[in-house]
């Protein structure tokens, strides 16, 4: 038990009614009645009316002697009538009284005296000697006086009667039928008195600084009872000590009380040998690193829980009359107490399943709670099983259910994950590993050295995605039926629709990782965010689907951009990246579709000079690198080259046949000049001549 103490166990309960047995005899002219002994239960009752014993009990507690000395004078009075002819007389009578008592003494009148007439299971019986004989419409007050001594054992006694604790039962003592008993239970000084069951009238101090607990005349005596307690600020003796498990050294200090010689024996060698067996079962060390306290108790309040665990204070509470189970269920709260998970009907369930095994496996008695019918009746689901309150707080029928059910599940839970997966999930829940690991299509980690951590221990939520995460299988029927509340149901039929869309998302992924948001989305169990964001996913998987198959027409090998935007959860981002990559492409395609639709003389010629393939190359490799921009630019500067080149081509064959032309009329007129010159000359010459 890991918080404030309830209900577990009963402290004690009155074993049967208080006897009064009593014979009645007839003098019948001077003949005595012969004796009787141990009457039948009609017998008896019929008797009781005729005889009356009406006690007034005192109980002191000496805690020095470790015993209670009960003290009572016991009003015995003959109710027959008597006649000329017959006298009736009592000579004993039989008085029940606790078991375990001893030191019996009675006395009133002489030759009274007091044996035990029979030992039953759960009470003394007593017979009462009157003495002189108890005439008809007599009366005689007697003196019983007993002790209730603490034996010392078994760890679970009732009686317990010490310097630091002090319980034991109360009874009132009275014949049947009979009204008017009275009881009273005096404590030393310095005790703190409780009254764990039943009722007295009165509480008051004594002049020495003692308790005095007192009822009035009781109505019905013999259905009185009551279990008191007293408690003193407990005085410790330390012990430290350490268990080796599995390599690991696992340190503990032992604080029993003074005054108990065998407590610390008990629970320090169970501990000793359940933790190495917990801790290969659990598959986790141990996980405080400095030493937690063990520490006797008395855990019997309106509660009563044998153990509990308090994680802050590293303290671990065992009832000194806690059975060895109780004990074990505590070590393993070692581990399952709100740090390994962080539910209550979780840690409880699984403490009470790895004390079990332990108690097996050791040969200790287990006295795990059972779910019976009975219990069945207060059933809950265990997410509304809720940590308890104080006293007045407890459902104790629920208490009951809960720790019944939680085993129940968590027995379940390992029969069908296996102690190897088990083991997989403590470990991921130590560590605060989520469920939903970045994985491929494949099942592939993405990143088998990264590893995406939750805050804090798993609730009822990340448990079952781990336990489904690490075995495959399906643990949802067993939420249904144990765990989840009606309002929470629904949930399970989203998370499998969720679930379902993931497994479509990542299909489609194919090697690219889905982005972490999703899988956040997904562990918190915000089903609605991880649909839609997965929703974004496919829409950009499918643009991804697009522009590969263009990419690859066009032979480009496209660049990370688009994928690690995507993988980082910037969906806009990876989905502009992918629209920007086509246009870069379509340019790229646009400006290589004009080069082979020009080719022809006039486009030679108006590509001369031009290097548009170079362009063509650069713009390639930016697209590749991602530089879209930079791609377009050298797509546009390769398509003006082809598109433009007939034209050119065009320009330059007409700019040259020009060129011709004025060469061919410059050489004619100078040709013809020349001509002309030569004439002239030879003109000239004749002339002379």
């Amino acid at each position: 038990m890991i918080v404030a103490p309830v209900v577990r166990r009963r402290l004690a309960r009155r074993a049967g009614a208080v006897l009064a047995l009593a014979v009645v005899a007839a003098v019948a002219f001077g003949l005595v009645a012969p004796v009787v002994g141990l009457a039948p239960a009609g017998q008896a009752r019929a008797a009781g009316s005729d005889l009356t014993l009406v006690t007034d009990a005192i109980y002191t507690v000496i805690p020095s002697r470790h015993r209670v000395h009960v003290s009572m004078s016991v009003t015995a009075h003959n109710h027959r009538g008597e006649t000329r002819t017959h006298k009736y007389y009592f000579d004993h009578a039989f008085l029940a009284v606790p078991s375990g008592t001893t030191g019996y003494a009675f006395s009133g009148a002489k030759g009274s005296s007091v044996a035990v007439a029979q030992r039953l299971k759960d009470a003394t019986l007593l017979r009462l000697n009157f003495g002189p004989r108890l005439y008809g419409g007599a009366t005689r007050t007697y003196r019983l006086a007993f002790d209730i001594v603490d034996r010392g054992k078994p760890a679970a006694r009732q009686v317990r009667i010490g310097t630091s604790l002090v319980t034991f039962p109360v009874w009132s003592f009275a014949s049947d039928g009979a009204s008017g008993s009275r009881v009273r239970v005096k404590f030393p000084a310095g005790y703190a008195v409780k009254v764990e069951s039943g009722r007295f009238d009165s509480s008051t101090r004594t002049s020495d600084g003692g308790t005095q607990l007192a009822t009035l005349p009781l109505g019905d005596p013999l259905t009185f009872f009551a279990y008191v307690s007293g408690e003193r600020n407990a005085v410790y003796r330390d012990r430290a000590m350490t268990v080796d498990a599995d390599g690991q050294t696992i340190a503990l200090t032992l604080r029993p009380w003074r005054d108990d010689k065998t407590w610390a024996s008990r629970i320090g060698g169970l501990f000793a040998r359940a933790l190495p067996v917990m801790r290969d079962d659990i598959g986790i060390a141990w996980p405080e690193t400095q030493p937690v306290v063990v520490q006797e108790a008395v855990s019997r309040s309106a509660g009563g829980y044998a153990g509990l665990f308090d994680p802050a204070e590293r303290r671990i509470e065992v009832a000194y009359w806690a059975a060895p189970l109780v004990a074990l269920h505590e070590a393993a709260h070692g581990w399952f107490n709100g740090w390994l998970l962080a539910d209550r009907w979780a840690s409880e369930g699984f403490a009470s399943l790895y004390a079990q095994r332990a108690a097996k496996r050791l040969k200790q008695a287990d006295t795990s709670p059972k779910l019976t019918d009975a219990v069945r009746k207060a059933a809950i689901p265990l997410n509304a099983w809720a940590n308890a309150g104080t006293d007045g707080d407890i459902d104790r029928a629920a208490e009951t259910y809960g720790y019944a059910a939680s085993l129940a599940l968590a027995r379940a839970v390992a029969q069908r994950a296996g102690d190897d997966a088990l083991r997989r999930v403590w470990a991921d829940a130590a560590s605060h590993k989520g469920a939903y690991q970045p994985m491929f299509a494949s099942g592939a980690p993405a990143d088998p050295f990264a590893v995406e951590t939750v805050d804090g221990p798993p609730d009822w939520r990340g448990l079952l995605d781990l336990l489904e995460a690490e075995t495959g299988k399906d643990f949802t029927d067993l939420w249904r039926r144990w765990v989840v509340r009606p309002d929470e149901a629904g949930l399970l039929g989203v998370r499998a629709a969720a679930q379902t869309a993931y497994a479509r998302t990542l299909a489609v992924a194919g090697d690219w990782r889905l982005p972490e948001g999703i899988r956040n989305a997904l562990r918190a169990w915000q089903f609605d965010a991880a649909t839609g964001q997965m929703a974004d996913a496919r829409t950009v998987l499918a643009q991804r689907g697009a522009i590969e198959s263009l990419a690859a027409t066009a032979g480009i090998q496209l660049p990370p951009t688009m994928r690690q935007r995507f993988e980082a959860g910037d969906m806009a981002g990876a989905s502009s990246t992918a629209e920007r990559m086509r246009n870069g492409i379509l340019a790229i395609q646009a400006a290589e579709a004009v080069k082979a639709s020009q080719d022809d003389v006039l486009s030679r010629i108006g590509m001369i000079g031009e290097d548009p393939d170079s362009a063509i190359a650069a713009a390639r490799t930016s697209l590749e690198a991602g530089d879209v921009d930079a791609a377009q630019a050298s797509s546009d500067v390769a398509y003006r080259a082809w598109n433009g080149a007939w034209q050119e081509g065009r320009r330059r064959a007409l700019l040259a046949l020009a060129v011709i032309a004025s060469i061919l009329v410059l050489v004619a007129t100078v040709a013809g000049r020349a001509r002309v010159a030569r004439r002239n000359r030879a003109t000239s010459v004749g002339a002379r001549t």
